[in-house]
C-alpha cells in the first residue's frame, strides 16, 4: 500500500498524518510517471537516468507538507507493521523499460501494530532505519520527451527481479554515493572465489 501522509517536522522528531491512498505506478494514476513528466525535456529519450527527491519533488508539484509511506506487508497489518517513508526514486530508462532504485527510511519495521496509531504518530529521528535501498523495475521507459508503455510493475513472479546491465548498475551506485556517502566506504576489494 502507497500512501500520503501529512508530516510535520518538530526539532528531533516528525508527525505523520494519514492524507489517502495512492498509487506509485501506472502511465495515467501513478505519482512517479507524474512527477517525472514534469521534467522530461522535450526531445529526450532512451538512455535517460533520472532522479526524483520526494520532499523536493512534491514541494515543487504543489503537495507541500506531504510525504509519501509505504506499507510493505499490508496484508499482515493485524500482525506487523512495517512503514517506511519513501525519500528518493532514481530510475534509468532504457530499452523500454526502467529499473529504479527506491531511497527509504524505516519508520516502523516489523513493529507490533498494537502499539501505535498507523494513521497518526510521531517518530524520533533518532528512531529511523536508514538507509534502505530497494530495486524494482518499470515496464515503460521515455521516448521523444514523453512516457512510453505503461509504467507498471511486473506481476509477482519467481523472475520479476530488477536485471542492472553494468550501465545501469554504475549510475545506481553513483547515486547511493551521493546520497548517503558512507554506505559504500565500507566496502572492500571484490572477494575471490
Amino acid at each position: 500500500m502507497y500512501a500520503f501522509y501529512n508530516k510535520i517536522i518538530e526539532a528531533d522528531r516528525s508527525r505523520f498524518t494519514f492524507s489517502k491512498r495512492i498509487s506509485l505506478f501506472g502511465c495515467n494514476v501513478g505519482l512517479i510517471p507524474r512527477l517525472l513528466r514534469e521534467y522530461i525535456l522535450p526531445d529526450q529519450g532512451e538512455p535517460y537516468p533520472w532522479h526524483l527527491s520526494i520532499s523536493k519533488t512534491l514541494l515543487e508539484s504543489g503537495y507541500p507538507n506531504l510525504t509519501i509511506l509505504i506499507d510493505l506487508k499490508p496484508k499482515q497489518n493485524k500482525d506487523n507493521l512495517s512503514l517506511y517513508e519513501l525519500m528518493d526514486v532514481w530510475g534509468y530508462s532504457s530499452s523500454g523499460w526502467t529499473p529504479i532504485l527506491l531511497h527509504l527510511s524505516g519508520l516502523f519495521v516489523d513493529e507490533d501494530p498494537s502499539k501505535y496509531d498507523r494513521n497518526d504518530f510521531w517518530i524520533e529521528d533518532s528512531r529511523r532505519d536508514e538507509p534502505i535501498y530497494e530495486f524494482l523495475y518499470i515496464q515503460g521507459s521515455v521516448s521523444n520527451g514523453k512516457l512510453s508503455g505503461s509504467w507498471t510493475s511486473p506481476p509477482v513472479s519467481p523472475t520479476n527481479a530488477a536485471l542492472l546491465w553494468p550501465s545501469t548498475l554504475i549510475y545506481f551506485i553513483e547515486c547511493i554515493k551521493k546520497r548517503t556517502p558512507d554506505i559504500l566506504k565500507a566496502l572492500k576489494a571484490p572477494v575471490e572465489d
